[in-house]
């Protein structure tokens, strides 16, 4: 028991140690991640985003809430590593080549997400919901946006945390296809509800567009047929 305290301990220093670096690494280039964050903004054509604060202590609040955001981030892969580094001696083979399969195939999907939510998703709902105001101001009533920097901030972080979580279900589909095995009859029972459920995700990522909701919900059917696809191909070539 001694052993495993002083293994837990140690793991809990670097991990610590990890957190601490990231932090003093993210305040010293937190003007280049705040441009970051505010990149997916300039991708819209019809306005033009200046942002404001109303509190002297703002600016300064919103560089530490990003500097705790992104370093909780690598925490958490760090966490999720060292958790299976002192559990792999006690793990079968299959077992531990199972974890690391999942694992790996989260941090896949982690950074997928990522990139469709800054290039895609976030710029579409922007220009969304930023097109309300051109539609008022063919009328009498005028209305011009200011954004308020922490309350952008807020918004593409809760944003951030919907599109990973979502694209995070797609590491069930791998215990879906273990279980299916090359079970095309559950496959095709299983299709429809895939479907539905990959809508519905849709549904509530994407603005209320039909157009972007129709887009993204193709995305994540095309990713779920290859690896349908790409399961079977792998559980033949094994036979073979």
């Amino acid at each position: 028991m001694y052993k495993y305290y002083l293994e837990l301990k140690n793991r809990f220093l670097l991990l610590s140690l990890t957190w601490v670096s990231t932090l003093l690494i993210c305040y010293f280039y937190k003007e280049v991640l705040l441009f970051i964050c505010l990149k997916p903004s300039f991708y819209n054509n019809n306005f033009i985003f200046y942002f404001i604060f109303t509190d002297i202590k703002e600016i300064f609040s919103v560089y530490f809430k990003l500097i705790i955001f992104l370093s909780n981030q690598v925490l958490m892969f760090y966490l999720i590593f060292h958790i299976l580094a002192f559990i792999a001696l006690g793990l079968y083979k299959f077992e531990y080549r199972y974890l690391t399969l999942v694992f790996c195939t989260s941090i896949f999907f982690w950074f997928f997400s990522l990139l469709i939510f800054n290039k895609i998703l976030f710029p579409i709902s922007l220009n969304f919901f930023l097109s309300f105001q051109l539609l008022t101001s063919f009328k009498s009533l005028n209305l011009h946006f200011e954004a308020k920097l922490s309350e952008y901030l807020n918004f593409y972080i809760m944003f951030y945390y919907i599109c990973t979580f979502y694209c995070q279900i797609f590491i069930i589909l791998l215990f879906f296809f273990d279980y299916i095995n090359t079970d095309l009859k559950l496959i095709k029972r299983f299709r429809k509800l895939f479907y539905y459920l990959f809508i519905f995700l849709s549904t509530l990522v994407t603005p209320p567009d039909v157009v972007s909701q129709l887009l993204f919900s193709i995305c994540l059917i095309w990713i779920y047929e290859l690896l349908i696809f790409v399961n079977i191909s792998v559980l033949i070539f094994k036979k073979v």
